[in-house]
């Protein structure tokens, strides 16, 4: 009897809400968008249109240094379109269709027999400049979208329900597709895909940019002048402490999947079996992402940080101690997989969290630049993970197809379970000094609020009566709750 109030329960938060889960649909399509290049990108450009390697390198090199450089411009764009009154979600759809065209050409390449390394490379950087304007002021939107610290932990979890499945969809659709022999048959396909993607892509964005389109309705009232020649946020503990966290979350954690090729074929002996361990991951985090966003309802997402990295690194490490029994290998990667998805999913909502606190402490709100401050950091773990692998095996004598020698063999399992090991126990040792609750935060919102309303006032002319700012969720402001 206790299961069905529990039931309607839930019916009705999912009701409350319908805007939240609205914006966050968003990221299926961004999912879809970052998938579909992650897997098929180099396959495209080598295997398919036929440019060399060494240019293939050279031109990742130059979109990773652009990408980094385009969160942080567009970090300043979507704050000086917020101070135009354009908003989030209208700067959000007016790029949609730019990024969606440049990622439509891009896999009509083979359809037009274009190869030229400059047109590809103006092709790529436009596709990741366009795809920055919405990636920074979508993610921005989650410090908007509402204000309360649960609320934000479960919208996260809706993101990373909505990335995790947009994930099945490019391992069934779009990775078969790119894997077909390439023809002229196929080189339509790719379009066909492009276009199927790309419109995708646009509905998802679109949906979630008029999901959000409340939590921007009016203007937003600064709590203090900022001087404009400062981009950055005042130094503070709390984005410190998760600019660390981040850097873990980019460099550390994710060793174990991108090592899981190497682990399999010359530790396990059997190469596609690391197939079987990253679709047992991808499962295993739809079901760690709806654990983690039930449990946010009752527990603190710091706290919840901590016990998801804490739950990755006893996968990882039992199935370092698994040795080769598969069902064994299986079940600990599912373990770890229920961990990662805490891991990937808490630290934005963390973060919309620490802009509130940086406001009660500082009185300057800079939300656009510390989420793409974050998405730097997280970008630029993820490319040292890739380097620190390449350089370690490198130097430790790795020689590709062959059987290797111990100590490269002892450097993989190094690199696979030790290094994310080590990362999983800073990121808890931080995230343990962390007072930043959902009880303490609800205390600081109110008081950010009721600083903003006596702003509101003074800034009014004498006799009108002041025009409360609406809530990030849409609602009106009451400073008082």
């Amino acid at each position: 009897m206790g299961a069905m109030p529990e039931r309607r329960s839930a019916i009705a938060q999912l009701k409350n809400d319908r805007h939240v889960i609205g914006y966050a649909s968003g990221n299926f399509g961004k999912a879809i968008f970052l998938g579909s290049i992650d897997v098929t990108l180099l396959f495209l450009l080598t295997d398919i249109i036929g440019m060399p390697a060494r240019d293939v390198s050279l031109l990742m090199l130059i979109v990773l240094l652009g990408d980094l450089g385009f969160d942080l411009g567009a970090g300043v764009v979507t704050a000086w379109a917020e101070r135009r009154g354009i908003g989030y979600p209208r700067l959000i759809a007016l790029c949609v269709l730019p990024c969606s065209l440049a990622f439509g050409v891009l896999y009509a390449l083979p359809l037009l027999h274009l190869k030229a390394f400059i047109l590809v490379a103006a092709l790529l950087l436009a596709l990741r400049g366009t795809y920055a304007l919405i990636d920074v002021p979508h993610n921005t939107l989650l410090a908007r979208v509402t204000s309360d610290s649960r609320a934000r932990g479960r919208a996260s979890g809706y993101r990373t329900l909505f990335s995790a499945s947009a994930g099945v969809v490019v391992a069934t659709v779009v990775a078969p597709t790119m894997h077909v022999a390439a023809n002229a048959t196929t080189a339509g396909r790719l379009a066909w895909l492009g276009v199927g993607a790309g419109l995708l892509f646009c509905a998802t964005l679109l949906v979630s940019a008029w999901s959000s389109r409340a939590a921007c309705s009016t203007r937003y009232v600064p709590p203090a002048p900022s001087p404009a020649r400062r981009l950055v946020p005042r130094p503070d503990q709390l984005y410190g402490a998760l600019a660390l966290v981040a850097l873990v979350t980019g460099f550390a954690v994710p060793m174990f999947g991108k090592t899981l090729l190497y682990l399999c074929t010359y530790v396990l002996q059997d190469a596609t079996f690391a197939g079987h361990v990253l679709l047992t991951l991808a499962v295993s985090q739809i079901a760690g992402a709806t654990l983690w966003t039930a449990l946010v309802r009752r527990h603190d997402k710091t706290r919840l940080l901590a016990a998801s990295h804490a739950v990755a690194a006893v996968g990882i490490a039992l199935f370092a101690a698994a040795g080769a029994h598969r069902p064994l290998l299986h079940a600990c990667a599912a373990l770890a997989g229920i961990g990662l998805a805490g891991v990937f999913m808490l630290p934005w909502g963390i973060l919309a969290d620490i802009i509130d606190f940086a406001e009660f402490r500082h009185r300057e709100r800079r939300e656009t630049i510390a989420f793409a401050i974050m998405l730097v950091l997280l970008k630029g773990g993820g490319a040292a993970g890739l380097a620190t692998i390449g350089w370690t095996l490198a130097a430790l004598g790795y020689v590709p197809g062959t059987a290797q020698s111990p100590a490269v063999v002892l450097g993989m399992q190094a690199l696979a379970f030790g290094v994310p090991v080590l990362g999983a126990g800073a990121a808890i040792a931080v995230l343990l000094c962390l007072d930043i609750g959902h009880a303490r935060h609800a205390r600081v919102r109110r008081i950010n609020g009721e600083r903003r309303r006596r702003a509101w006032e003074a800034a009014m002319p004498t006799g009108d009566a002041p025009a409360p700012r609406s809530a990030p969720h849409g609602r009106p402001h009451r400073p008082g709750r």
